[in-house]
């Protein structure tokens, strides 16, 4: 004590990260009805998971596949389409909403131009395309001016397709910790309103305004499960939900 002072505290300890280890596994749930159109309402309920899994933050996703219909040969879809498909998110704990954003498309857009340049490359799946002059999508959904010989931008055509995602990032989801659902008494939704076609759809020349189709949507998770590592998680996030207690995770 006299070599560090008197107002050091003789219980203090050096802070310790703790860690949880469990199975990781991919959860899809493929909604009903699978298909959306434009304007139209698509509610996603994230299921309830067993006792001993949590969903790994920022893992939560909603894929699709997207048709375009028109005469436009060489029609394609905006950069960032899993932001710029949705017009507004509702999320809603058995009904009763805490969170509401419209205009989304504008807003998650605008934010998103604020993200590494390494994510940003890692983003495709979500409609990103960095410093390809929009040829990466034209491959992806068969524009007739696509250059298919330029890389990387034929691979990613190959390995995505014309299906793409939308990131559900609320916070529960992806600040908060791994989720827990059977911590919970209410069930988590998200409500997605499509956005229109002009907002999505891009053309060469002035013709009638292509549509668009969604279909095969699916909700896509990274969960742990594991019957004694997650049940510190599962007791964790009960301390957080009833108690409001702060736990550090990585």
């Amino acid at each position: 004590m006299a070599t560090f002072g008197k107002k050091l505290d003789p219980h203090f300890f050096a802070h310790t990260a703790y860690g949880v280890k469990g199975n990781r596994q991919s959860f899809v749930v493929t909604n009903n009805p699978s298909s959306i159109d434009a304007n139209e309402l698509l509610t996603v309920r994230f299921p309830n998971l067993g006792a001993n899994d949590v969903i790994v933050p920022g893992t939560a996703r909603l894929a699709f596949n997207i048709t375009l219909n028109g005469t436009d040969a060489n029609r394609t879809v905006v950069n960032n389409l899993g932001r710029a498909i949705v017009k507004k998110i509702s999320v809603k704990f058995e009904g009763n909403e805490v969170f509401s954003l419209d205009d989304a498309d504008i807003y998650l857009c605008y934010r998103d131009l604020w993200i590494g340049q390494n994510e940003r490359m890692n983003s495709a799946y979500y409609g990103i395309h960095h410093g390809d002059g929009g040829n990466t999508a034209k491959n992806r959904l068969g524009a007739g001016d696509a250059v298919a010989a330029t890389q990387p931008d034929a691979w990613i055509a190959a390995a995505f397709g014309s299906r793409f995602a939308i990131p559900l990032d609320f916070e529960i989801l992806t600040d908060h910790g791994p989720f827990y659902q059977a911590g919970l008494s209410d069930r988590l939704t998200f409500e997605l309103t499509f956005n229109d076609y002009g907002r999505v759809i891009t053309l060469t020349r002035l013709t009638r305004l292509p549509t668009y189709r969604s279909s095969s949507t699916r909700l896509i998770t990274l969960t742990w499960h594991d019957k004694n590592a997650c049940n510190t998680w599962a007791r964790r996030s009960c301390s957080i939900h009833a108690y409001c207690v702060t736990v550090s995770f990585h």
